[in-house]
């Protein structure tokens, strides 16, 4: 697979940074010592990171820069990026699309071409030993005979396993009256607070376009409270610059057709794994989208370097020969609040091919 890095925001939006499989990029302020330079941005250092595509994926590496590198408002210095990961360097933010290397598009102005990344070669084959006539190995002697059955010693059977007995549940023991007693007056604990219910929307006309359209994902209500980010999804208007904004985020990637949905979402979480702190992977019933044949979504909890809880719920559906995963991303802090909007923006998604 290929990766394409394409810039949103800013005098340079649009740009399209094609990498393929084998090379790496530095990305930086400085024209004369990044691939691709950003000059316009003051916050974003002269080299200010580097994404590196070798045998097992895409990397993001921060080069020491003054501002830090993020990658969906995390901050790291080394991590493992997937296809509508955002990766923010200054005043910059860089969506991560992954496509297969034979529809990587021309670079953009300005790119210089990608070096080879610093993986190390592959070890070089062994060389193959001389040749030696075959010897002439003498037959080996015959094997002594095996003994009779009946002088074998036959040893005692094993003693049967020891019973254990379970207690079963909501039965009360004989000997414990009183313990039953007391746990029969023990106080019942209140029901759960309710759930938030999903914001009232206006259902859509019939006929009426979608509000959003994604490649093949179709949305047909933008939640009150958020904003169109063109070709990512939406994200929760926010006054202060300073406090990360919920988004939801959709993409699409072709596979062939040897490779399942539920293989895809192995190799997503096989990765959570390796390069998030610590994270907590659960698995959750997805909901049921129009077209789409497959679907299985997961909530993803982990830990940052500051301190801030992030969670993940990813919505992976299959239809025909392409994957869409369908991404909310918030602090847990906010997942109370944030989660009706992303209900109700769910039920009006489609993915179609």
């Amino acid at each position: 697979m290929g990766t394409i890095l394409e810039v949103r925001g800013g005098a340079l939006a649009g740009r399209k940074i094609p990498i393929s499989n084998g090379q790496s990029l530095l990305i930086g302020r400085a024209p004369d010592r990044a691939q691709f330079a950003v000059p316009q941005d003051n916050h974003m250092s002269g080299v200010h990171f580097a994404v590196e595509c070798g045998p097992n994926g895409c990397r993001v590496v921060d080069k020491k820069s003054t501002n830090g590198t993020f990658l969906n408002g995390a901050k790291i210095q080394e991590a493992m990026i997937a296809g509508g990961d955002e990766i923010t360097a200054g005043q910059t933010v860089f969506v991560v699309r992954m496509v297969p290397d034979d529809q990587l598009p021309a670079a953009s102005p300005g790119v210089q071409p990608p070096a080879a990344p610093p993986f190390p070669p592959p070890p070089a084959p062994p060389a193959a030993p001389p040749y030696a006539p075959p010897q002439r190995v003498p037959a080996p002697p015959p094997a002594p005979a095996p003994p009779r059955v009946a002088d074998v010693p036959r040893p005692y059977p094993p003693a049967p396993p020891e019973r254990t007995y379970k207690e079963a549940q909501g039965s009360v023991p004989f000997a414990r009256p009183e313990a039953a007693r007391l746990e029969a007056q023990a106080p019942v604990a209140p029901p759960p607070p309710p759930r938030p219910q999903p914001p009232v929307m206006a259902p859509p006309r019939p006929g009426a376009p979608p509000a959003l359209a994604i490649g093949k994902w179709t949305f047909s209500r933008i939640p009150e409270g958020w904003q169109i980010q063109e070709g990512l999804g939406i994200q929760m208007v926010t006054k202060d610059d300073k406090v990360f904004p919920s988004n939801i985020g959709a993409m699409e990637e072709p596979v062939g057709p040897g490779i399942s949905l539920s293989q895809y979402v192995e190799a997503q979480t096989k990765m959570f794994r390796e390069y998030l702190r610590e994270p907590r992977i659960d698995a959750a019933l997805p909901p049921k989208l129009p077209a789409a044949t497959e679907a299985i979504a997961l909530e993803v909890r982990y830990s940052t370097k500051a301190g801030q809880s992030i969670y993940y719920h990813r919505l992976y559906v299959r239809s025909g020969s392409t994957i869409g995963v369908l991404t909310l991303t918030t602090l847990e802090k906010d997942l109370a609040s944030v989660r009706p909007a992303y209900d109700a923006f769910l039920a009006g998604a489609s993915f179609i091919s």
